[in-house]
C-alpha cells in the first residue's frame, strides 16, 4: 500500500504540493489530539520547513506532519483500496495540482471502494463535500499522506 516517489515509475511522481498542506495538517493533527498550534508556533513551522508559496516536495510535507507528531506515511491508493485508511481520517489528499483537501470520511458501500468520498468544507458550517469515484477521478492520482499517530 505505502510507495513514495523513489519507487515510481516516471511520470507518477507525486506533484509539488501547494502550501496550503501547511493549514491543513495543522486541522488533521488537532482532529487527531494534537495540541493546538497557535498563530506564532504555525509561523515557526513554517519558518522551520521553509514553507512559504507553493511547490513543495513530499519530503516536506511528511517532515511537517512528522513535527505535529503525526506519523505520517504517504500512500498511492486507487478507490478500490481507499477505505484501508478509514481508522485513519482525517488524512490528507494532494491533487494532481498540488491542491491538497481534507478527507474526513468515506461512505462504505457494497462493491468495489466506497460510494462516496466526503471531503471538508473548511468554510464554516459547511456539510462536507461527498464525491464519487469518476467526480473524485478528474483531479485525484491517489495521493494520500496517512496519518498513524501513536
Amino acid at each position: 500500500m505505502h510507495a513514495n516517489a523513489a519507487t515510481r515509475g516516471a511520470g507518477t511522481e507525486v506533484p509539488p504540493v501547494n502550501g496550503c498542506f501547511l493549514d491543513r495538517l495543522l486541522l488533521i493533527a488537532a482532529d487527531h489530539g494534537r495540541p493546538a498550534v497557535d498563530a506564532v508556533g504555525r509561523t515557526a513551522l513554517a519558518a522551520a520547513h521553509g514553507v512559504h508559496g507553493d511547490g513543495f516536495a513530499l519530503s516536506t510535507v511528511l517532515a511537517v506532519a512528522a513535527d505535529l507528531k503525526l506519523n505520517a506515511q504517504h500512500a498511492r491508493l486507487d478507490w478500490v483500496t481507499l477505505p484501508s485508511v478509514v481508522a485513519h481520517l482525517p488524512a490528507l489528499l494532494i491533487f494532481r495540482d498540488g491542491a491538497t483537501a481534507i478527507l474526513d470520511g468515506l461512505e462504505l458501500g457494497g462493491g468495489d471502494g466506497p460510494s462516496q468520498v466526503l471531503l471538508r468544507d473548511e468554510g464554516h458550517g459547511h456539510a462536507p463535500l461527498a464525491l464519487g469515484r469518476e467526480d473524485l477521478a478528474l483531479f485525484w492520482a491517489g495521493d494520500v499522506i496517512v496519518p498513524h499517530p501513536a
